[in-house]
């Protein structure tokens, strides 16, 4: 029973009226000046070593690339590691400084964040 196509419409109408593409919030979040999350550790582990991971892999398919870099990373000791997790703490402090000054300065009024 029912109205075909029913629920496809209501939920493509709560999307637009959510914010609309994901290309658009994503500009509207750019614009509002909000600052971008900062990159955890195995980012800038990857970030740093994905030219040989990629030569490691045998090719440049994203998924094969993550994977294989995913497997290393958790193979890496934690002395091994320290490094990209301090460069990460320190961007993370940065990004809360930054954040609670967006805030106090009224960002995210508008959408309740």
């Amino acid at each position: 029973g029912g109205v075909k196509g029913k629920r496809k419409a209501e939920k493509a109408e709560a999307k637009a009226a959510k914010g609309g593409s994901k290309k658009a919030r994503k500009e509207a979040r750019a614009a509002s000046g909000q600052p971008k999350k900062p990159p955890t550790g195995y980012w800038l582990y990857l970030k740093e070593n994905r030219e040989a991971i990629e030569k490691a892999a045998g090719s440049k398919t994203p998924t094969l690339v993550a994977s294989l870099a995913g497997k290393k990373w958790k193979a890496l000791s934690d002395a091994q590691k320290k490094p990209f997790e301090d460069k990460a703490a320190k961007a993370r402090a940065e990004y809360q400084k930054a954040m609670e000054e967006w805030k106090k300065n009224g960002g995210g009024q508008e959408d309740g964040d």
